[in-house]
């Protein structure tokens, strides 16, 4: 994955956010027979909390590395 930008990680997470309050107020709504189904709460508050440890990360300078070690060995 490329690196995100602290500036962009606020901007997702603010995204997500108000996507959070947009979810609080309905579902689902319909204007002039036009309708609109938002996204499930589950899935906002998934990336709430990923846009919220990128920014954590990013502002402590700190980045989660996966460790992988190989032990070689005979047969």
């Amino acid at each position: 994955m490329p690196r995100m930008t602290l500036a962009e990680a606020q901007a997702m997470y603010k995204l997500w956010t108000d996507a959070e309050i947009a979810l609080a107020t309905g579902q689902s709504y319909s204007i002039a027979g036009r309708s609109l189904t938002r996204v499930d709460m589950s899935t906002v508050l998934e990336r709430k909390k990923y846009y919220g440890r990128m920014c954590n990360e990013l502002e402590s300078g700190r980045r989660r590395t996966k460790v992988r070690s190989i032990t070689p060995f005979d047969l």
